[in-house]
């Protein structure tokens, strides 16, 4: 009997923790505070540190511009991307997406002294314009400006706007938010409505195609415990209660 047991508890060992464990993969991310932060403790590195305990894997999130951060990933230099649009299988080939969301954004526009309500890509046809180089839906969305910049820092994006190099500059608005109280910026402000909204998913190179259905599956279950929630409280709720004036 004793031995049947150690059989059985040796089969669920194995149902649990697949062939992947200890497998570790390079994941980009070109995100900032309050998403990825250099002490590791934004919501994508602590989803990413509970998707590691869920699946076995060990996921490495390594800082690069976006523009590389893709590139890298579908070449096969790196692993993946943390989170990116969805349709960027299209463009990159060997990028395979996790179907599960892992956050939601909200581009907008920031301004120094124009104001206006914002409607749409057309109602920023007549300003100069900031972008940041590599963010594909803006890069998409965002063309026939009087004039049209881009850099690769949201730090830089920011200061080009402080500097008057440009009229506005469209980002995500957390990392937005952080990064002018980071500098001190109490000047800037951010127009209405949302230029885009959506969600972002993981991308994994195809030659981690097999790891997809557990990665998928985790982030599920991190849903389904309230995990996720609790996550998304402790970093970027707690974030917006701080910083929204």
């Amino acid at each position: 009997m004793k031995i049947y047991r150690l059989f059985a508890l040796m089969l669920l060992a194995c149902v649990c923790v697949p062939s992947q464990a200890g497998q570790t993969l390079v994941i980009n991310s070109s995100y900032y505070p309050p998403f990825t932060t250099p002490e590791q403790n934004g919501f994508i590195d602590l989803l990413y540190k509970e998707l590691g305990k869920r699946t076995g894997l060990t996921f490495k999130i390594q800082s690069l511009p976006a523009e590389r951060a893709l590139s890298n990933a579908n070449s096969g230099i790196d692993d993946g991307d943390v989170c990116r649009i969805a349709g960027l299988d299209k463009t990159y080939p060997n990028l395979v997406r996790v179907p599960e969301a892992v956050l939601d954004y909200k581009m907008k526009v920031f301004s120094r002294s124009v104001d206006f309500t914002v409607k749409g890509a057309d109602s920023l046809k007549p300003y100069d314009v900031g972008i940041l180089t590599g963010w594909k839906i803006i890069e998409r969305t965002v063309v026939g400006t009087r004039s049209l910049s881009s850099v690769e820092t949201v730090d830089q994006l920011i200061k080009m706007l402080q500097n008057q190099k440009v009229d506005i500059i469209v980002l995500e608005e957390m990392q937005g938010r952080a990064m002018m109280e980071k500098m001190g910026y109490t000047n800037l402000k951010i127009l209405e409505p949302s230029l885009l909204e959506g969600d972002w998913y993981p991308y994994l190179n195809k030659q981690h195609a097999d790891l997809i259905p557990s990665i998928t599956a985790a982030i599920r279950s991190m849903k389904q415990d309230g995990t996720y929630q609790k996550l998304y409280a402790d970093t970027i709720t707690q974030f917006r209660l701080h910083h929204h004036h």
